[in-house]
């Protein structure tokens, strides 16, 4: 207890200092995020009208573990999470639909799934200004989706979403203390999406406990530069099969 509260005392007090900062605050570009333009786009639809109140998710929220793995997860499902949790309001704003240290979001949203409507097993990143998936690569041959997970007997899972740090964007300007705004950012936006997916009828939960290289490998990522810090697993309850397919506007 006593080293937690000294590390926290010294990433705070590194707001005072920006220890590590690399840049002026006033030069830090705002509202960044990863394009992979070379790369199939899935439009996702718009958002469904959800007609559940904010009273009524908070409370019916569970972290749920019990569902259908092999009942895909449909597009419209996918475009009314990622579109109301996650975001941009337009193209020409830098703002997302939560709150971020500074304005740099510094957290990228992957979807790893074997089981999203038509697709095979795959690796997709999302696109906030375009609000599509652009699909990366295939999962490897006979992927099972509880290898990613350090302790897979009580999940049920078909789809993984997956936070990234991407360290240098936010500690350009705050230094150590990106640490903590990207791990509080991550929070937020896990959040909304739990509240969508409950009010929608999926069974979600987040999940800490992945395993940190074989994410970083099937994502291609660089670990000095990108790290994934939380996740959200997903997969369908019985009674929700329907949906239908996007445009491929690759």
């Amino acid at each position: 207890m006593t080293f937690l509260a000294h590390l926290h005392s010294d990433l705070r007090c590194t707001r005072l200092t920006r220890r590590g900062a690399t840049h002026h605050p006033k030069d830090v570009p705002r509202g960044l995020h990863k394009e992979y333009q070379r790369m199939p786009q899935f439009r996702l639809p718009e958002p469904e009208s959800l007609t559940t109140t904010l009273s009524e998710a908070l409370k019916q929220r569970r972290s749920g573990v019990s569902g259908n793995a092999e009942i895909p997860v449909t597009f419209q499902e996918m475009g009314t999470v990622l579109g109301l949790a996650l975001r941009k309001p337009s193209p020409m704003h830098h703002g997302r639909h939560y709150p971020s240290g500074g304005g740099l979001y510094p957290v990228e949203t992957y979807l790893i799934s074997t089981a999203l409507e038509s697709q095979t097993p795959a690796v997709f990143h999302y696109n906030p200004t375009t609000h599509a998936l652009e699909m990366l690569w295939d999962l490897p041959l006979n992927f099972n989706m509880k290898d990613i997970a350090r302790n897979p007997e009580p999940l049920s899972l078909s789809s993984m979403l997956v936070f990234t740090g991407v360290w240098n964007r936010s500690s350009a300007k705050y230094g150590d203390l990106a640490y903590q705004h990207t791990l509080i950012e991550a929070g937020h936006m896990s959040e909304n999406v739990l509240l969508v997916g409950c009010a929608l009828g999926l069974s979600m939960r987040p999940y800490a406990g992945f395993d940190d290289t074989l994410i970083i490998s099937l994502l291609d990522l660089d670990g000095e530069l990108e790290q994934p810090v939380h996740a959200v697993i997903l997969c369908k309850k019985p009674q929700h099969a329907t949906g239908s397919l996007p445009a491929n506007e690759d």
